[in-house]
């Protein structure tokens, strides 16, 4: 598994994500949060999982956390580009 969070662009990000460059900033969140929840190493240790599915949803839910940040970040950023060129 080639991680999200070494990826120069939004694109793996997003994809990694499960949505589209489109989505809300809603519906990402949503996603995000659905991801969390389905990989959350705690969630899994509930279940009984072995500590070797452990140790990759923990991998995982990095990867994931990566990824919002990284859409979050590159949203913030050009909201702000294009409020300073209508300025």
């Amino acid at each position: 598994i080639k991680p999200i969070c070494s990826c120069i662009t939004d694109t793996h990000a997003i994809c990694g994500l499960g949505v589209k460059r489109d989505d809300s900033d809603a519906e990402i969140k949503k996603a995000y949060r659905r991801m969390m929840n389905q990989h959350h190493p705690d969630k899994l240790i509930a279940k009984g999982l072995p500590e070797e599915m452990i140790d990759l949803a923990t991998e995982k839910t990095q990867e994931i956390r990566a990824a919002y940040e990284l859409i979050k970040e590159n949203r913030s950023a050009s909201t702000a580009a294009r409020r300073n060129q209508t300025a």
